[in-house]
């Protein structure tokens, strides 16, 4: 019988380990190629990651159940959108839409009052790129019409 014990890490160095092993990163060098389509947390970019403006409140019934958000990284100068459920122990499935492309995933994270499901990042290119709208759905049961909230599309500020 042997006891083998690990130490612990903290998210941040799992995704730094991860990181090493897949090479180039988003906030290494931020180009469409290493940060179009990819996951904010494990590219680097959450770390310095502010939201734009105020976020979208998800309504059922009169009561906020979650929100959506537009999350800007200048080290990564990329942008992505999150959604949070605030229903405690829900396992509905959550969506987010960005220009018309839908996801439909596990979350992002799991803590003890809320979820959170990121979509993937979208490199900003030039100083004036529209960012698209970006609309979050939280299932409530598989029948009734999902309850939704829309940011627009804006042009960030300063650009």
């Amino acid at each position: 019988f042997a006891l083998v014990t690990l130490p612990r890490f903290s998210p941040h160095v799992l995704a730094a380990s991860l990181q090493q092993a897949m090479g180039v990163t988003c906030v290494q060098a931020p180009t469409v190629e290493h940060c179009n389509t990819q996951d904010p947390e494990l590219q680097g970019c959450a770390a310095d990651a502010v939201t734009l403006g105020q976020p979208a409140t998800i309504l059922e019934n009169g009561f906020a159940i979650g929100s959506v958000e537009r999350r800007w990284s200048a080290k990564c100068q990329s942008w992505w959108g999150r959604v949070f459920d605030h229903r405690i122990g829900s396992q509905a499935n959550m969506f987010i839409t960005v220009a018309g492309s839908t996801l439909s995933a596990p979350p992002t994270f799991v803590g003890n009052h809320y979820r959170i499901l990121y979509s993937a990042m979208v490199f900003d290119a030039t100083p004036t790129q529209q960012v698209p709208a970006i609309t979050g759905t939280l299932e409530i049961d598989g029948i009734t019409k999902a309850p939704f909230a829309t940011l627009p599309a804006i042009t960030p500020p300063g650009r």
